[in-house]
């Protein structure tokens, strides 16, 4: 009996690496949401899923979760004799832009920007928006769109746009536009996260910013000297051309024939 204690001992040591390498290996694969077939379900039956009731869920789930001050946690895997933390996942709500302005045509089309903060990829999740005149009703105008797949460490943007309900709401002699825009990842509350507050952004349609695209840098060519070509001229008339007047000089007035040359050149001979 005693005998077969360390053989019990290896069994259970056996089954718990089994069982811990079983979970690392399922950490490896894509997350997949838990409560998907109600909206199979709904489309069987005919039913419209256009409605925000998912979002007011969430809602006040997270409000219990404020109350209760469970912003975060860890959960961790008991086994026998081990204990394995595993911690999950956090898709993250970064920001919202305004891409286009709606009208009594179409609806408002707003960029959502998220992150998944997981190391490892996490999919088959939906984002929603919702369009808010005052208070939230469970058919306000709602806009929700399915994301495949999103890898570890990597941020998406998406691009939805609002029905155009969201122009005209209220009564009939008193209809609006929507003043706030709740926006929320993971919109049914589907994934397991650590920190399930960063899903959603309550905000005023004023306080939205527009988005601004980055202009596109046109290469400046370099420049190089171009030679000018002189304008032809017109062409002059010709004048002809008129000789100077030159001042008479005095050796012009002396006559040679009447200086005796002849007879100042016969002096010099005898003069030697």
């Amino acid at each position: 009996m005693i005998a077969q204690q360390p053989a019990l001992r290896l069994v259970a040591l056996g089954l718990a690496i089994v069982s811990t390498l079983g979970t690392a290996i399922a950490q490896q694969q894509v997350l997949q949401p838990v409560n998907a077939d109600h909206l199979r379900t709904s489309q069987v039956l005919g039913i419209p899923s256009s409605h925000c009731g998912h979002v007011i869920n969430l809602l006040l789930h997270n409000r219990v979760r404020q109350q209760a001050g469970h912003l975060s946690g860890t959960p961790q895997i008991q086994m026998a004799h081990l204990s394995v933390p595993l911690t999950p996942g956090d898709l993250e709500l970064l920001c919202v832009h305004l891409v286009c302005d709606g009208d009594e045509t179409k609806g408002p089309v707003f960029q959502v920007s998220l992150r998944n903060n997981s190391q490892i990829p996490i999919g088959d999740f939906r984002v929603s928006l919702v369009g808010v005149r005052g208070q939230i009703h469970v058919h306000s105008p709602t806009a929700t769109v399915h994301v495949p797949r999103l890898e570890a460490g990597q941020e998406s943007q998406l691009r939805i746009q609002l029905p155009v309900t969201c122009m005209a709401m209220g009564l009939v002699n008193q209809q609006a536009p929507f003043d706030t825009l709740i926006v929320a990842v993971d919109s049914f509350d589907e994934l397991l996260e650590c920190d399930e507050l960063n899903n959603v952004q309550i905000l005023k349609r004023c306080n939205i910013g527009l988005l601004v695209a980055e202009a596109e840098e046109v290469p400046v060519a370099d420049s190089v000297p171009v030679p000018s070509t002189p304008a032809p001229s017109a062409p002059s008339a010709t004048v002809p051309a008129v000789p100077e007047k030159v001042a008479p000089s005095p050796l012009d007035e002396i006559d040679v024939d009447k200086l005796g040359l002849e007879t100042a050149q016969g002096a010099a001979v005898r003069k030697r």
